[in-house]
Order: C-alpha cells, then sequence, then structure tokens
C-alpha cells in the first residue's frame, strides 16, 4: 500500500510560493492567503505585488480590509482601468520600487490626475496607456501632450512605452526632453508625420524598436531624417510600394521587420520582385522579414518569392491557411525569412 501524498500550498519553498504570488492580483492575494499562518503573511510582507483597480468592479471593501497589510514598497506593477478616481495611497510612496504602469480605458484627465500622484524620482520602466474609445470630448493631441510634454519629468526612465489612441491623428507636439533610456516604442491610431519622425529622431536616441499601427499616407515627402539607431520594425501598410520605399528608406539598420498587410485586398500587392528590390536598395542589414497577409491572400504571389538566387539564398517559408468559405482553396497567411518575428515585448503586459 502506498503512503498518503498531501499536496499543500503550505509545502512549497518560500521562493516558490513568492514565484506564484507574483501572477496574483494583490487584492486576490491577500484575500486569499492572508491570515492562513504566521509563514504566509510574513512572505506576504516581502512579496512583489500587483495592484488591479477597475471601476467596474465592486471591491472596494476588500481594499479597506486589506490596504492596512500591505506596504506601498511592496507595488512592482499597477493597473488601472475604466477612468477610476485614483488614490495617491501608493503611487506617492512608489519611487523606488515601481516598474510597470498599466492605465486602460481612461481618458486623458483621469491619466494626468494618476500622474499627479507619480513621485518625478520614480524608476518606472514600463508604461501603456490605451484610450478610452467612447471618449467624445477629446482634443487629437491630448495624450501625446500629457506624456510627451506635460509629464515627460516623470518618464525619464522608460525602457518600455505602449500608446493606444482612442482615434487617428496627425498631431505631434513639440517635445524638449530627451528620453535616453527609451528601447520599444508602440503606437496605435497614428500617422507618420514629419514631427513624429523629427521625436524619433531627436528624442529617443537610443530607441531599438518601433511598433507603429497607423496611417502612412500623410508621408509623402522624398527625403527625411535617417533613423539608423531603429533595428526593429513592426508596422502596418496598405498604400504603394513608392509609400513603402518612401518609409523603409528611413530605416537604413533594420535587422527585423514585420509588415501587416491584413488589408491588402484594398490596396496593391507587393510580389516578391519588388520585395527584392527594396531589400537590396534600403535594407541592406535585415535578417529577418515577416509579411502578414491577415486572413490570407491568392496563392500565386508565392511565385515571385521563389525566382532567382536571392530568394533561395533567403530561404524564404510560406504559411498556408485554408478558405473557410472554400474548404479546398489554400490562402497565403505568412511569407517569412529568417523566422517569424513580430513586436511582442508589451504581450503580457497588455492582457
Amino acid at each position: 500500500m502506498y503512503p498518503t501524498v498531501l499536496n499543500r500550498i503550505e509545502s512549497f519553498s518560500n521562493e516558490l510560493l513568492l514565484d506564484i504570488f507574483e501572477y496574483l492580483d494583490a487584492f486576490d492575494l491577500y484575500q486569499a492567503f492572508y491570515g492562513l499562518n504566521y509563514r504566509i503573511n510574513n512572505l506576504l510582507q516581502s512579496a512583489q505585488l500587483h495592484i488591479v483597480y477597475d471601476s467596474l468592479q465592486e471591491r472596494n471593501s476588500i481594499r479597506h480590509t486589506l490596504l492596512p497589510c500591505m506596504k506601498s514598497s511592496q507595488i512592482r506593477m499597477v493597473s488601472f482601468y475604466n477612468d477610476l478616481n485614483i488614490d495617491s495611497q501608493f503611487l506617492s510612496s512608489t519611487n523606488e520600487n515601481l516598474r510597470l504602469v498599466r492605465l486602460h480605458e481612461i481618458n486623458p484627465q483621469s491619466t494626468n490626475a494618476t500622474f499627479q500622484h507619480i513621485p518625478a524620482s520614480n524608476q518606472i520602466k514600463c508604461l501603456s496607456i490605451r484610450e478610452r474609445r467612447d471618449y467624445t470630448k477629446r482634443n487629437d493631441s491630448c495624450f501625446l501632450n500629457i506624456v510627451f510634454v506635460d509629464q515627460a519629468h516623470r518618464f525619464k526612465c522608460l525602457v518600455n512605452l505602449s500608446l493606444s489612441l482612442a482615434g487617428f491623428t496627425a498631431v505631434f507636439p513639440t517635445v524638449s526632453i530627451r528620453f535616453l533610456e527609451l528601447r520599444r516604442f508602440s503606437i496605435s491610431n497614428y500617422y507618420w508625420t514629419i514631427d513624429f519622425l523629427g521625436f524619433l529622431q531627436n528624442n529617443v536616441p537610443n530607441l531599438k524598436s518601433l511598433h507603429f499601427i497607423g496611417n502612412n499616407r500623410l508621408l509623402t515627402m522624398s527625403s527625411g531624417p535617417v533613423l539608423k539607431h531603429i533595428t526593429e520594425l513592426h508596422m502596418n501598410h496598405s498604400g504603394s510600394s513608392a509609400n513603402l520605399q518612401t518609409i523603409l528608406s528611413l530605416f537604413p539598420c533594420l535587422c527585423r521587420l514585420h509588415l501587416d498587410q491584413s488589408s491588402s485586398r484594398r490596396s496593391e500587392i507587393i510580389n516578391g520582385v519588388q520585395w527584392q528590390m527594396l531589400i537590396e536598395s534600403y535594407l541592406p542589414h535585415l535578417k529577418q522579414l515577416t509579411i502578414d497577409f491577415g486572413e490570407g491572400i491568392d496563392e500565386d504571389i508565392v511565385q515571385t518569392f521563389y525566382t532567382g538566387e536571392f530568394w533561395i539564398a533567403k530561404k524564404v517559408m510560406v504559411k498556408m491557411i485554408v478558405n473557410k468559405s472554400q474548404f479546398r482553396y489554400r490562402l497565403v497567411k505568412l511569407i517569412y525569412f529568417g523566422h517569424p518575428w513580430h513586436f511582442k515585448y508589451f504581450h503580457n503586459f497588455n492582457s
């Protein structure tokens, strides 16, 4: 007869328990484990915490019960949802340990109010903001002004920055502060503009990776700033080959490129011959290329990527999908070489 094995969480090592605790919202964590025993209480006092505020969840009684048990110095990450009025109890004293701030479905006024509680001496490395979609009384450049002008002095330590605007805007503010630590920048619902390119050249000189989901039709210049410091670019494109050429000419040192052409059915399809010209002319250092056609395009395009020694040397790969309405009709989902790459630095941060 085998001995009975009891799998209890109290039998886990301190290190394993602390790892588990970091995956849980602090309020849920304390509600589940606080008061279990002295050992667990002591571990909770040293755990790195993720605080989640959501105005759509009725948890005020839990907050008032559990907040006295926590230390503000334990807070590593905070997430605010749905235009909640933020209590400064946590933010005002987390300048040494707070690393990640997430503001989702929030308007500019709530964002600005939240930032007022963050000490200028903070060590925040990651900031993600998603503007509330139903926000109608908006200034097109309001969010950009808050982050890059009004409150910019609070974010000099940023390494990762993600901004998702509620609507398209082509206005970019004049920025005086240089964000020397910023390495990865994601922006959605914006236009390629001269002011934005100037910001990339002058204010983020150490930026390595850019994720741009927006509109490129305003970019009609024949030449612009050369952004040699950016080596990774993930962008969407639905314009012409000439328009794409203009954009890629700005990034001569790209090693990784992901192009989202999910709307390609309504725009020009750039074939293998054109891509060869673009790479040879503008992207001499490119090691990884991924072209994503979303729901897929006709597989005839594949032939243009298997012609000549250039593409043979690149070892091009193709990912096919089946047309849901015509089960025997295959479509091209991805064309890539190297291996499929996309900007994924905020995947966990945006979940």
